[in-house]
């Protein structure tokens, strides 16, 4: 197929898939099982700048939706943790602040995971809840397309699956040595059964199980079914005959939220905007380099205490972020939002 014919998403998918990572089972060895893990780190860490700017898009912060939102948020961060703990735990060190493995807005999910979805940075919208509901969307008991078929990771739960195989498989030595353990990562992984519990719980919060759309341990909804409610301004109620997801309950109330706009591709440029709009602009790029400098001190040294400065500035980044949101861009655009630039 000529290229330039290819649609924008497949070919995001094929400038972000590793070609290690389309290798058949068979072939699947330590180095692939390497390469994946990054890759899940970069696939969650893909999913929390579009949730964070629908979140911080609302206006009342301690609004349900935004307190669901925000909660969504902190678990993605755990999965994140968690994926950055097993990277290390077969003797590697995580690329958090590579900016080979930034993920980049408008653009596609790391590993080809959904690999014709394009994921931007706005504000909380219907439209941006369609896409939160296609990237947590489960796969409802039918076989994953793999790599090797041409085709990508259909859901993020195969893509673990095919993960969390390899690990059986190969069974490889893991040592606990620069893992971290936290409020945020509360995982370690010293076998494969620890292994085995941190993938599973990455994707029951995410899809939710085959049994229950609830989480098992906490008795929430997974993401999946929280963005739907959302969506549907009703709370879960059950399933139907055919075991589909019913929205008949208590009414859920859309939240006011300031209209961001779809952050163009490569973010603003300073060209383009005003003195004090880009004076946020690059403050909420700096900060958001910080944050990635400070994630990446806690794997490259096994040590906690830059996990508490990096959620510092998280907050530091929320009210940059959250100031710039209040600017409109004029001629009925929207309004600006963060980029989240690796500087």
């Amino acid at each position: 197929m000529n290229k330039k014919k290819q649609s924008l998403a497949e070919m995001h998918h094929l400038e972000r898939m590793h070609p290690l990572l389309e290798h058949p089972v068979e072939q699947r060895d330590l180095t692939w099982l390497e390469h994946a893990l990054q890759s899940a780190v970069s696939v969650e860490f893909s999913t929390i700048p579009p949730y964070l700017s629908a979140l911080w898009s609302i206006k009342d912060q301690m609004h349900p939706v935004a307190a669901s939102i925000r909660n969504v948020v902190q678990e993605e961060m755990l999965h994140m943790a968690l994926a950055c703990n097993m990277l290390t735990a077969i003797g590697c060190v995580p690329k958090i602040n590579d900016p080979k493995m930034v993920p980049s807005y408008p653009g596609p999910i790391p590993g080809g995971v959904h690999p014709e979805l394009i994921v931007s940075l706005s504000g909380l919208s219907d439209a941006s809840l369609d896409v939160f509901i296609a990237i947590e969307a489960p796969s409802e008991g039918e076989c994953p397309k793999t790599p090797e078929q041409g085709k990508g990771y259909k859901t993020i739960g195969a893509f673990y699956h095919a993960i969390l195989g390899t690990f059986q498989t190969l069974k490889p030595e893991l040592s606990t040595e620069r893992q971290v353990s936290g409020p945020l990562a509360y995982m370690v992984m010293e076998d494969l059964p620890a292994v085995e519990a941190a993938i599973a719980l990455i994707v029951d919060q995410g899809e939710g199980s085959e049994a229950s759309p609830e989480v098992e341990h906490t008795r929430e909804l997974a993401h999946y079914y929280r963005f739907l409610e959302v969506k549907h301004r009703k709370r879960y109620s059950g399933v139907d005959k055919k075991g589909r997801a019913v929205f008949e309950g208590e009414p859920v109330e859309f939240p006011a939220a300031w209209p961001m706009a779809v952050v163009p591709p490569g973010g603003y440029l300073r060209a383009d905007v005003s003195d004090d709009v880009w004076e946020l602009i690059n403050g909420c790029d700096q900060t958001f380099t910080q944050l990635l400098d400070r994630l990446q001190a806690v794997w490259e040294n096994g040590d906690q205490a830059p996990f508490v400065h990096a959620i510092e500035t998280m907050f530091g980044l929320s009210k940059q972020a959250r100031s710039l949101m209040g600017i409109e861009i004029g001629k009925g655009f929207g309004n600006y939002g963060p980029c989240f630039r690796l500087l």
